[in-house]
């Protein structure tokens, strides 16, 4: 059941989770969805909603413990570092610090940016640069290892070599080396697959759609008299769901469309199973029951 939110149910909530020790931020493993947005709705933030029941937020709320100068110390502190944290690392021990950093600057980058560090300073990966491609390329050549383009690994570093000397020989020239004159490995011979085989998919057979109109529909209607089956409404929309829709379509009801194929339909409101149900003028008992009259074309069974 869906709460009906006032101020004194929201303050009494936040009041029994401070007494539980839960916690009483937003986000994960923290206070419902519904009443935090109640909270917003009736005091217009969350933490007014904190304030409202009597609770200090810088007392519960993590966030609010990290002022501006503190997150940009923090941020500088951890440039220095020799090797620097990855994402999913800052995440997991910093997390309330990047969290408060967001809430004042807007994003993590501009919050770096407004330490005055540069955000590279902080990634595991550090980008290529003009030396980093140099001494790349020079211990490459120590190892005795090709220098050939499509052998220097990892790709990033021919990618970066072509972009900041605008070409790979001329990053190899700056290493002091010239390329012709080193001679280039063999390339490894690569081995040979077979080729795929794609199993052939089946085609998949459309059948022309017929569809329904009044005279099917009478027509339907006299061919399951005849096999005797159920003519009142519930029993049809059960076992023969397109001719009752079609009927309902075009006659508006089923009622209708028995009164259009000669019927009475007050004599098929209950289900005949006590009393036989009358033979259209005309017609005789079939000796035998058939599935479907010779020459009737059902729309959803084609012939």
């Amino acid at each position: 059941m869906r709460h009906q939110w006032t101020r004194e149910r929201i303050i009494r909530h936040v009041l029994e989770r401070e007494a539980k020790g839960l916690p009483l931020h937003a986000g994960r493993d923290g206070v419902d969805n519904l009443l935090y947005q109640a909270a917003r709705r009736f005091f217009g933030s969350w933490r007014n909603a904190i304030r409202a029941a009597g609770i200090m937020p810088e007392r519960v709320l993590t966030w609010e413990r990290w002022s501006p100068a503190k997150v940009l110390m923090i941020i500088r502190r951890l440039a220095h570092r020799d090797r620097p944290l990855s994402g999913p690392q800052l995440e997991r021990r910093y997390g309330s610090m990047m969290s408060a950093a967001r809430r004042y600057y807007g994003s993590w980058t501009k919050a770096v940016l407004a330490a005055g560090v540069d955000p590279t300073r902080l990634q595991r990966i550090v980008p290529w640069n003009q030396g980093r491609v140099i001494e790349a390329i020079l211990t490459r050549a120590l190892r005795n290892e090709s220098l050939a383009p499509h052998d220097v690994e990892p790709r990033s570093l021919a990618v970066a070599g072509e972009r900041l000397f605008g070409n790979w020989t001329a990053a190899v020239t700056a290493a002091g080396l010239d390329l012709k004159a080193i001679p280039l490995l063999p390339a490894r011979p690569k081995e040979p697959q077979a080729p795929r085989q794609r199993a052939p998919r089946p085609r998949a057979v459309h059948q022309p759609r017929q569809l329904w109109t009044k005279e099917l529909v009478i027509t339907a209607i006299h061919a399951r008299l005849r096999e005797r089956k159920h003519m009142n409404a519930r029993s049809l929309a059960r076992e023969d769901r397109g001719l009752y829709r079609a009927a309902r379509r075009h006659l508006k009801n089923w009622s209708n469309a028995l009164a259009a194929a000669g019927l009475d339909p007050d004599a098929y409101r209950v289900s005949p199973q006590r009393k036989e149900p009358p033979q259209i003028p005309g017609t005789r008992e079939p000796s035998s029951k058939q599935s479907q009259p010779t020459g009737v074309v059902r729309p959803d069974h084609p012939a």
